[in-house]
């Protein structure tokens, strides 16, 4: 859901395989405004902080961020959370613009922007604990596969 705002953004900036442009970049970077709007504000707190979440995940420790440019412990924890998962989980992945990095690569990239991009506590906490987050992600992924293997879809 941290990325819902997305379904706003046209396809031409989503999937180009290049640099955004200045104006781009602006377009692409709305989408934590616009998932918070979509979401809403609520009295149910698990739709308060999944719309908090969709507006704060992309802040940096060092209030380099946006949408605000909110900076350290400003950024509200589950955020932060989603910002440090949400980064491994882009680097890992295949883009139209790159091939995945491999887990240590990614490791070390992000140990590479601790206290920067990262909340240094919440980086540790998952650096500690990447096998297990690791393994978790192979685990939904063969689970998947089989769910379209059993519907007859291709893998």
């Amino acid at each position: 859901m941290h990325d819902v705002g997305k379904i706003a953004i046209p396809d031409a900036i989503l999937k180009k395989p290049g640099q955004y442009s200045p104006a781009e970049r602006a377009i692409m970077n709305s989408h934590a405004v616009i998932g918070a709007e979509i979401i809403g504000k609520s009295d149910i707190p698990l739709f308060a902080m999944a719309a908090q979440v969709a507006l704060t995940h992309h802040e940096n420790w060092d209030g380099t961020g946006y949408p605000f440019g909110t900076a350290g412990a400003q950024i509200p924890w589950c955020g932060r959370v989603v910002a440090v998962i949400d980064y491994f989980d882009a680097l890992t992945m295949d883009r139209v613009y790159r091939k995945a990095f491999s887990d240590e690569q990614a490791r070390e990239m992000m140990r590479a922007e601790r206290g920067r991009k990262f909340d240094p506590e919440m980086l540790d906490v998952f650096v500690a604990h990447m096998d297990e987050f690791v393994c978790l992600r192979e685990e939904i992924n063969a689970s998947q596969k089989d769910r379209l293997q059993a519907q007859g879809g291709r893998v």
